[in-house]
């Protein structure tokens, strides 16, 4: 495994961030610059998550943005897990689809930089990478969140919480990117947002019964108004 540490031009007080490329040497994504103007960030970055919920605290999706070469979001969808004393326990690992960039993402230099904010701090992100060839869907992508050592996330943060994060892709086949990274805070930050989504309207059984007798009345109207103009 290869620490990727290559600082190319790197501007006056970057960092750069200390991830581990868990790759092979063909893999089309490959990493030139990824720098970070704090480290360890004040708030959550090069990556960040939101969790949904519904109302009876079911995880609906676990959403992760990742800068990595071009920004990256993956969502889970509905994952088996459990919530005791204010922890949420995930999987070791997950796949995730990908929401964004839209594939095929085209083979070339990429040079991204991004802020992340929380409140009045700040992070800004310098990635310069190469995709070598072209990333066709569909893809096959995992990820691991772990705090503490622990699969899975807190949902109250406290100063000195520590995240690892692992993502994996692969396309036709052929290795994309594999990534591992360790987000250490100093101060209580939320590398987890949470939010509950709001429950879809639903009809009562008689609003439901009355609805579908509306709707047969209203066809078999129809049909008699059509039958009279034919006659």
């Amino acid at each position: 495994m290869l620490l990727a540490a290559a600082v190319l031009s790197a501007p006056a007080g970057a960092v750069p961030i200390p991830w581990i490329n868990c790759g092979a040497a063909g893999d089309s994504l490959h990493i030139l610059q990824s720098d970070a103007s704090v480290w360890p960030p004040t708030v959550a970055a090069p990556a960040r998550a939101t969790a949904t919920f519904d109302t009876s605290g079911r995880l609906l999706d676990l959403q992760l943005f990742l800068l990595h070469g071009v920004p990256w979001t993956f969502d889970s969808g509905s994952l088996p897990t459990t919530t005791s004393a204010g922890f949420v326990s995930l999987p070791a690992s997950f796949p995730v689809s990908v929401s964004s960039p839209a594939l095929p993402l085209a083979a070339g230099p990429y040079i991204t930089t991004q802020t992340f904010t929380d409140g009045a701090a700040s992070v800004t992100i310098l990635d310069k990478a190469i995709v070598a060839t072209p990333v066709a869907a569909p893809v096959t992508t995992t990820v691991g969140l772990s705090f503490n050592g622990t699969p899975g996330f807190p949902l109250v943060p406290a100063a000195g919480d520590v995240y690892d994060v692992h993502v994996q892709m692969s396309s036709g086949g052929a290795g994309v990117f594999c990534m591992d990274m360790t987000v250490p805070f100093k101060t209580a930050t939320a590398f987890v947002g949470t939010q509950v989504a709001a429950d879809a309207p639903t009809l009562s059984a008689a609003s439901l019964v009355a609805l579908v007798l509306m709707l047969l009345a209203t066809g078999l109207f129809a049909g008699r108004r059509r039958a009279r103009m034919v006659s």
